[in-house]
């Protein structure tokens, strides 16, 4: 097997692992992941050889449809992110409310 195609071998196993850290949660380790598979991307397109093109081409093919997959959970991550960020501050807002409240029936 040539170095590329190995390169494109661990950045399915990279893709794959970014699947599972975005399902777990672990956006950190998903950001870390999707910027080594990254480079590792670019490494391999460096070392295409034309005889590997078929070959090639399957991996890529995986690594698309782990793509639309990744994407899509990132989606979701946003917008569960975005809805998180909303109750925060409207919890902020209560509590500056409750405080503002305590400090007047004080006086």
């Amino acid at each position: 097997m040539s170095q590329g195609l190995s390169l494109l071998n661990q950045v399915l196993d990279l893709a794959r692992q970014e699947v599972a850290a975005l399902e777990d949660g672990a956006y950190d380790r998903a950001v870390e992941l999707a910027e080594r598979r990254g480079e590792l991307t670019t490494m391999a397109w460096r070392l295409l050889e034309p005889g590997g093109l078929n070959q090639y081409r399957g991996h890529l093919v995986e690594l698309s449809r782990l793509q639309d997959q990744l994407t899509g959970l990132a989606t979701q991550a946003q917008g569960v992110v975005r809805a998180s960020l909303q109750r925060s501050r409207l919890e902020k807002q209560r509590m500056r409310g409750y405080h503002q409240a305590v400090g007047q029936a004080l006086q």
